[in-house]
C-alpha cells in the first residue's frame, strides 16, 4: 500500500476500518469496528486520533448502525440510528467533530422516504464525509507545502480541553 493512499477510515462492506494510532509510529495496525459500540469504544480508547477523524468514525458507527439495523421499518431504524448516537455522543463529548457528524449523519437519514433509502443514504453520507475529509486534507497540505521551506522547523500540539 501506498502511504498517500491509506485512510485513517474507511468503510468496507459493513465493517468500519481504522488505523489504530496507539500503535504508530513502530506499526501500521488496523482495527475493524462492526458495531456504534465498537466505533464508540475506539474513539474513547484514543484508537481513532484527531478531530476530522473522530468526526468520520462516527458519521461511519451511525452507518453500521443503519446498515446492521434488523428494523422492519423506517421508525424502528430511526431508533436504532438514535441509539447509536448517544452510544457515540459518550465516547468523547469535547470532540466537536463528533457531533457535527452525528447531526450531519441523523439529519440526512430522517429525510430518507424508506427502509432501503435509509439504509443506502445511511453508507453513502458516511464514505461522502470521509471523502470529504481526505480533500480538505490533502489541500492543506498543499497550502502548507506551499508556506514551508526546507529546513523550517515546525511545532504542533492539540489543544485538547477536558
Amino acid at each position: 500500500m501506498k502511504f498517500f493512499e491509506a485512510r485513517s477510515v474507511e468503510w468496507r462492506g459493513g465493517v468500519v476500518r481504522l488505523i489504530d494510532q496507539n500503535a504508530l509510529p513502530w506499526e501500521l495496525r488496523y482495527v475493524e469496528c462492526r458495531s456504534p459500540e465498537e466505533v464508540a469504544r475506539a474513539v474513547k480508547d484514543m484508537t481513532v486520533r484527531g478531530a476530522p477523524a473522530i468526526g468520520v468514525a462516527a458519521a461511519m458507527g451511525i452507518a453500521l448502525a443503519a446498515y446492521h439495523s434488523n428494523a422492519r421499518d423506517l421508525e424502528a431504524l430511526l431508533r436504532d440510528v438514535e441509539k447509536a448516537a448517544q452510544v457515540l455522543s459518550k465516547a468523547r463529548p469535547t470532540a466537536r467533530n463528533l457531533f457535527w457528524a452525528i447531526e450531519r449523519m441523523t439529519s440526512t437519514i430522517r429525510r430518507a422516504p424508506s427502509l432501503e433509502e435509509a439504509k443506502r443514504i445511511a453508507v453513502e453520507e458516511a464514505v461522502r464525509m470521509a471523502d470529504e475529509d481526505v480533500g480538505v486534507n490533502k489541500r492543506i497540505g498543499e497550502i502548507g507545502a506551499s508556506l514551508i521551506e526546507d529546513g523550517d522547523t515546525i511545532l504542533t500540539h492539540c489543544k485538547q480541553l477536558g
